[in-house]
């Protein structure tokens, strides 16, 4: 049977990574002289709190191709039998799946694979939630390298920051473009999907943001779900407009990791789509 391993960014629960037999491999955070390993979903609150009250930039550190190894022995549990994908972050953010790719060389004669989801948090999160349904439905593992290949066009993330401070403070966008966007209350909205990020909306205010995301979205989708990073403030209004817009009784919400929110910034809200066939 395909077990996964992927890196903290993929926000998972510890339930639900218990569930589905999922081994995590942490990446790091230091905030001055502190250091924060990303962990669970259910981890975060410690950081998020310092992030908040805190004016320095967060740096993240990504794991060791020992840490992977570690995952994918536990995963074989010295089974002849067992098989092991591992999934990373996006190249495009971090050399993360440098390290899953070289734990995947020391595998010569076990089915081991690494690959680059070519998402972020939340995103990465709908991914494997994918990949795990199409294992369950009796794919192999040679089957699941090429699915995984085709759900990395049917992925992606639309997010509107809170403000563009945070991105100004990581060195995203330059700091008066910042302070001007700010006090004017421009919003801009971001896609990320299969390793590309681009802004395809520049709104005044939140509410026309959230038009802007929500038309952006693909007509069908085999799944869809709200996020957020650190705070949730925003995501009644943008819930409100999903339920109307597709006719849903609810949508779930899930928080954004720590690695992605430092370089985004807390009270970013987003949605998560896969795009069906």
């Amino acid at each position: 049977m395909v077990k996964f391993v992927v890196d903290s960014t993929f926000c998972l629960t510890r339930e639900y990574a218990e569930a589905h037999d999922i081994r995590i491999v942490s990446l790091t955070l230091t905030l001055g002289d502190k250091e924060y390993v990303e962990g669970y979903s259910d981890e975060w609150g410690e950081f998020y709190r310092d992030y908040a009250n805190g004016k320095n930039a967060a740096k993240t550190s990504q794991p060791s191709p020992k840490a992977f190894m570690n995952a994918v022995d536990e995963a074989l549990g010295g089974s002849d039998d067992s098989e092991v994908i591992i999934m990373t972050i996006a190249e495009r953010l971090s050399g993360t799946i440098g390290s899953a790719k070289i734990a995947a060389m020391q595998y010569p004669e076990k089915k081991v694979a690494a690959i680059d989801s070519a998402q972020s948090g939340t995103s990465s999160l709908a991914f494997l939630r994918q990949m795990i349904n199409a294992r369950d439905e009796g794919m192999s593992f040679s089957e699941l390298l090429a699915y995984a290949e085709d759900l990395k066009s049917r992925v992606a993330l639309q997010f509107i920051p809170a403000s563009l401070t945070e991105l100004a403070r990581g060195g995203r966008v330059n700091k008066a473009l910042s302070l001007i966007g700010n006090i004017l209350k421009i919003k801009p909205v971001f896609e990320f999907a299969n390793n590309s990020i681009q802004v395809y909306a520049k709104t005044l205010g939140m509410n026309k943001a959230i038009t802007a995301a929500i038309g952006r979205l693909p007509k069908k989708t085999d799944e869809l779900f709200l996020t957020y990073i650190g705070d949730d403030k925003h995501i009644p209004q943008l819930k409100e407009r999903m339920l109307g817009e597709f006719g849903l009784s609810d949508i779930d919400v899930v928080p954004m990791c720590p690695v992605a929110g430092a370089h985004v910034g807390i009270g970013t809200v987003g949605i998560v789509s896969v795009a069906s066939k």
